[in-house]
């Protein structure tokens, strides 16, 4: 060897070896002030831990905001994911992995590991600082649910005290489930259940041997061990030496841990973790108003949703193919749908425009002011002008007891100034220019013609049609729009007009609309339960039949809309209504069976007028067909249920009174028992009086009939016949 090399080190070995010793003296001096200050250290770290009963309360659990069958739309949470499980609901993969990736002696020593001790102080001794702690799992379980993370001595001789305090106050599996419950996996997910969910899209109690050892592997450095990240690699080395351990403590065999070292594991990708943006948004606003976000970042709520995502997802496509096809055609750059169940008042799809994720359009504007498409605002909970689509509040206002009409009374279909003398004039004129005489109001709703639609709403009054809206749930102010109320000029909000068609679909009773069927927390403990809804009659089913009767009918509207329009299914009863608001702002497109009610606006979020010719029945009536049609696929046929108060009774077409055999417009109509005419049809009064009310098997002497489409009538050697609409 050199000289001047041996020289040199020499020189030097004194230097090291002082060092050294000051460094003995170091730690000698320090666990000397560690072992006199020991008791009192223990005394106040023991006076300041919680009752070990409230452990599993400490962390903060998030809110799942699921669909009616339990799929994860959402969670709520502030710093942390979390959803606690037994540990009976936790794979025994896990377990073990666990164990052998943090405390392989777990099972076999106390809250502390002192040979751990003295590994980790000859590693922090040999780099001159903490870099390793040697702590239990029971000394983790401390250090994350009571302590923070800083690297002290102080903070580590707590730890061990009151990890000492936990092993007496419970066993070895409690510990081991509250670790797995609160440790960090990394993607914000804390406890095992949340990570389960994040990295593989299944519950921990699925997870395989291959997850768990990948599972167990993360906490030590969640960021630098990210499956998805550069050093997936390393992860896999340490999910080998998991897998390794766990063959050595004899939890697996040497085929399992063959197998799992060879298995292709997917990870989830970091996915946007919402579903129904719109919908969860508007469920979570409420909850938030009604328990506020802190209860709902901690308290680990499980809130069950009416989404249906099977419809939810058929919406979403509607809306989205139908805006498309719109915007070159009509100038629409928007959509919106709501689909209810008219039994429980559940929704069941709410869509509030067409991609929650999309930019605004046009590029450049300016949200909230001048965007034809804004992509934040939920169009299906904002007040828009609904058009014609607000007539059938009208109508079954008129065919009320009250009132007792009936869609074959007649009513004039005449340009006139419905304004009193010294005011403005107002003078409706109907869609197509024309005005249509006298005809019935079967005719006047099914076709929607305005004139009529005025001239009834004249006749019942604006407040009693504004008390039936408010009866059925319209919540916007409906002030300051007079006679052209019907014309749908004061603005309603989609959910809200939806909710209020299912109650037309379910026979005048109206049950309150609702996204929660039941909430719970985490304890299990039902917060709500909106699963029994209770029902309030709030019109009567009479007037409601005639109404939907109307609405169901396409030969009515063929004269208008055609036999082959968008609203007509064949072989399935369907009612429904269009409507467009002014200058073509807004379309809208109404409709239900006795199953389902769905309803559908199309326009621009800014208000901008859309191309000419775009109305209801071109612009949102495809969207509600094309829903409307998957949805029903498969469902069973259901007609709607005619009361016992309904009469078929014939009747002249043009002058809605009863018929007599020298009628020459006869037609069988529906009425409500109390709106039955009395008046004989006057062109040519009867010889005879005769009973004309069908409803029931009737023989007389002039007249035979059955409500089953039998014979039909006969006034002597003349036999008429007409099935009933």
């Amino acid at each position: 060897m050199d000289k001047r090399v041996k020289e040199k080190n020499r020189r030097h070995r004194p230097v090291s070896f002082w060092r050294r010793w000051a460094k003995v003296l170091m730690l000698i001096f320090f666990g000397s002030v560690f072992l006199l200050c020991a008791p009192i250290f223990a005394y106040y770290s023991l006076f300041s831990l919680p009752p070990t009963a409230e452990i599993e309360s400490i962390p903060p659990v998030s809110t799942k905001i699921l669909d009616r069958d339990g799929k994860l739309l959402y969670e709520i949470y502030g710093e942390a994911k979390r959803t606690p499980v037994g540990l009976s609901d936790i794979s025994p993969y896990m377990r073990q992995a666990t164990v052998a990736a943090e405390d392989k002696d777990f099972y076999n020593h106390g809250a502390i590991s002192f040979s751990a001790v003295l590994r980790a102080a000859w590693k922090n001794y040999k780099a001159g600082a903490i870099v390793q702690g040697g702590s239990t799992i029971t000394q983790q379980v401390i250090k994350n649910v009571y302590l923070n993370r800083n690297k002290s001595f102080y903070r580590k001789f707590k730890e061990m005290i009151l990890a000492q305090h936990l092993e007496r106050n419970s066993s070895k599996d409690e510990i081991l489930g509250l670790y797995l419950n609160v440790v960090p996996y990394g993607r914000n997910a804390y406890g095992v259940e949340a990570a389960s969910q994040s990295y593989f899209g299944k519950s921990a109690k699925d997870l395989d041997l291959a997850e768990s050892a990948y599972l167990a592997a993360l906490p030590r450095a969640t960021s630098y061990y990210n499956p998805l990240g550069p050093n997936f690699g390393e992860l896999k080395q340490r999910q080998h030496y998991i897998l390794d351990v766990m063959r050595q403590q004899g939890y697996i065999s040497d085929g399992q841990l063959s197998q799992a070292k060879s298995e292709q594991v997917n990870f989830s990708p970091v996915k946007t973790a919402i579903s129904a943006p719109y919908f969860v948004e508007w469920i979570k606003q409420g909850l938030i108003q009604k328990y506020g976000l802190k209860a709902l970042q901690e308290r680990g709520f499980s809130v069950f949703t009416s989404l249906d995502s099977e419809l939810q997802g058929l919406a979403e496509k509607a809306v989205q193919d139908g805006v498309k096809a719109n915007t070159k055609r009509y100038g629409v750059h928007n959509a919106s749908l709501v689909a209810i169940d008219p039994k429980t008042g559940q929704v069941l799809a709410m869509v509030g425009g067409k991609d929650y994720f999309g930019q605004p359009e046009p590029a450049g504007c300016v949200p909230g002011k001048n965007c034809q498409f804004d992509p934040k605002v939920n169009v299906a909970l904002m007040a828009r002008q609904p058009g014609s689509s607000f007539k059938p509040y009208t109508y079954v206002t008129a065919f009320s007891p009250g009132f007792g009409f009936a869609p074959a009374s007649i009513v004039a279909d005449i340009q006139q100034n419905f304004s009193p003398p010294g005011i403005a004039p107002y003078i409706p004129r109907n869609f197509d220019g024309r005005s249509h005489g006298l005809l019935s109001m079967r005719r006047a709703l099914a076709g929607s013609l305005n004139i009529a639609a005025v001239k009834t709403l004249s006749m019942v009054g604006v407040q009693n049609v504004i008390d039936t809206a408010r009866s059925l749930g319209i919540t916007t102010p409906l002030s300051g729009c007079g006679l052209s109320l019907t014309l749908g000029a004061c603005e309603v909000r989609l959910l809200d007009h939806t909710a209020a068609y299912a109650v037309f679909a379910n026979e005048g009773r109206r049950v309150p609309v609702t996204g929660i069927i039941k909430i719970m927390d985490k304890t299990g403990k039902v917060m709500e339960d909106n699963t029994t809804p209770q029902a309030v009659q709030v019109l009567n089913p009479e007037a409601v039949y005639e109404l939907v009767d109307v609405l169901s009918d396409n030969n009515a509207r063929s004269f208008i809309f055609g036999s082959r329009s968008p609203l007509y299914f064949s072989g399935r009863p369907v009612a429904a209504k269009t409507g467009t608001s002014q200058d073509f702002r807004d379309a809208w497109t109404m409709g239900f069976t006795p199953q389902l009610v769905v309803g559908v606006w199309a326009g621009n979020n800014d208000s901008s007028p859309m191309g000419d010719m775009a109305d209801g029945v071109f612009v949102a009536a495809p969207i509600w067909h094309s829903f409307m049609a998957a949805a029903l696929k498969d469902k069973p046929v259901v007609a709607f249920n005619k009361p016992d108060g309904i009469k078929n009774v014939l009747v002249s077409a043009s002058s809605g009174k009863l018929a007599t055999p020298n009628t020459v417009d006869p037609i069988k109509e529906v009425f409500a028992e109390y709106a039955v005419p009395t008046a004989y049809d006057p062109y040519k009064p009867p010889e005879e009086p005769t009973t004309t009310v069908v409803s029931e098997k009737i023989v007389t002497d002039k007249i035979v009939s059955d409500n089953s489409g039998g014979p039909g009538l006969q006034f002597g050697p003349t036999n008429i016949s007409r099935s009933i609409p």
